[in-house]
């Protein structure tokens, strides 16, 4: 794990806390999926928050390369699906020629 850099201070709701006593505990279900999910998750609430806002941090990452891929899907127009089919008979046209 890396050092820290800074400790921040964030609201947690009776839910959360909650839920936190249940990851701090070996045997439960919340810890297990966390262990699944995360390299390191280690004992105290400190590593286990951060290893829940690691989860968290990279599920916003992939979202966030989900929607760029539709967003880059959704950019291509006509003139860029002709210009690949072209490139691609040429491709073709030069294998034949081999």
């Amino acid at each position: 794990m890396s050092t820290a850099a800074r400790r921040e201070s964030i609201p947690l709701t009776d839910d959360d806390l909650a839920v936190l006593e249940r990851l701090l505990q070996s045997s439960s279900l919340e810890r297990r999926a966390l262990e699944q999910l995360s390299d390191e998750v280690g004992d105290s609430k400190a590593a286990v928050l951060h290893a829940l806002l690691v989860v968290g941090i990279d599920a916003v990452r992939e979202r966030a390369r989900e929607d760029g891929y539709r967003e880059l899907l959704a950019s291509r127009d006509a003139d860029d699906e002709a210009e690949i089919r072209t490139a691609r008979r040429r491709q073709m046209a030069d294998w034949g020629d081999e």
